[in-house]
């Protein structure tokens, strides 16, 4: 521990001596004998050290999404049809492959997460607001992180995007990321999630777009760029199957009770009838039961996309409603499903638009 990251440790409020944290032993010199009993993480699991001091921001963290990965779990068992407590052993499988990603106040305060590498941003200081690259998307990078910062070749950031100044905090507060002490199975069912409309009241503007589509479309619906969609997985050595691939699709809205809104952005996600077929013949009989294209937010908003860029005297029509009723279209249509199996097109059939233009 060394530099001004640990001036600044040792200058605030967290500079307590290394044990009272991280355990160890007392007076000992010798690297293996000093560290015995030391817990490496000491923000993580029941004797989280957080807590003593933030016990309210500690209790509704450990039931947070981004401590629990309820939601990956709540989808795993939806599909499969087992219940992870009940199966110990492919609940012993499941933390090994997938559920490494989750946050402890460390990964978010103190050190790039251990998914991603682990290693302190500077020294140990502990920061109030995470780090936008160290932190948010170098677990969200490949989707989110891409996108905000117009990785993806030839897309443009979100307008949002003003480096080291409009970070992921501005929309995520801390409230967010910390929960509420609700135990979610989905990140839109989060009661103080974001919303466009925090901040862009469409009512008080002279917008024929606003006035026509506003209450029954989801904003991104207009105003995202193409977004990255994924393709089979499986759990084990193979992983990815295939490459992901930018595209944008429009379809009805399969989370109305939770957003409101007719049509939203749909995202292809990679789940495939055998992808935990390592896992002592782990199926998933109730693949059915859930779409594949999900309701999607992607982080690319501009003012003038492919569906409101207008220029040139062309209409809503020319550039949106008329696109062609294939694979290439902006709506999601029965011969997009007709690419993918049997059970997986059944499983998307509440989501596709009829051919031809809106209205349906």
């Amino acid at each position: 521990m060394t530099g001004s990251g640990l001036e600044a440790y040792l200058a605030g409020p967290h500079a307590f001596d290394c044990r009272s944290c991280h355990s160890g032993q007392e007076g000992i010199l010798l690297k293996e004998d000093a560290h015995v009993g030391l817990v490496a993480d000491p923000s993580w699991g029941d004797d989280n050290q957080c807590a003593l001091c933030h016990g309210n921001i500690a209790e509704h963290f450990a039931t947070s999404l981004h401590a629990t990965l309820r939601g990956e779990h709540a989808l795993f068992e939806k599909r499969t049809g087992f219940s992870l407590e009940s199966h110990p052993e492919i609940h012993e499988e499941y933390d090994n492959e997938c559920n490494k990603c989750h946050a402890t106040c460390g990964s978010c305060h103190i050190s790039r997460p251990d998914a991603v590498g682990g290693g302190f941003i500077q020294s140990h200081r502990i920061k109030r607001t995470p780090d936008l690259k160290n932190q948010c998307t170098a677990c969200h990078g490949s989707r989110v992180g891409d996108e905000y910062t117009g990785a993806n070749e030839g897309y443009s950031a979100d307008v949002h995007y003003v480096p080291h100044a409009m970070n992921c905090r501005e929309c995520h507060t801390g409230a967010e990321m910390h929960g509420d002490g609700n135990l979610y199975e989905h990140r839109y069912e989060v009661e103080n999630a974001p919303a466009c409309r925090d901040c862009h009241d469409i009512g008080s503007q002279d917008n024929v777009y606003h006035e026509q589509h506003g209450d029954n479309h989801q904003c991104q619906v207009c105003h995202s760029q193409e977004y990255k969609n994924c393709n089979a997985c499986h759990v084990g050595g193979d992983g990815l199957a295939e490459p992901s691939w930018l595209a944008f699709k429009i379809g009805r809205n399969p989370l109305s009770d939770n957003r409101p809104a007719d049509f939203v952005v749909l995202r292809h996600i990679p789940i495939v009838e055998d992808t935990y077929s390592d896992w002592e013949g782990t199926m998933t009989p109730l693949y059915a039961e859930e779409p594949t294209w999900k309701y999607a937010t992607p982080h690319n908003i501009r003012r003038w996309t492919a569906r409101t860029d207008t220029s040139g005297g062309l209409s809503c029509s020319a550039v949106c409603h008329n696109t062609p009723a294939d694979t290439s279209g902006f709506f999601l249509r029965q011969v997009d499903l007709n690419l993918l199996p049997v059970a997986e097109q059944e499983a998307n059939q509440h989501l596709i638009v009829p051919d031809g233009p809106p209205p349906w």
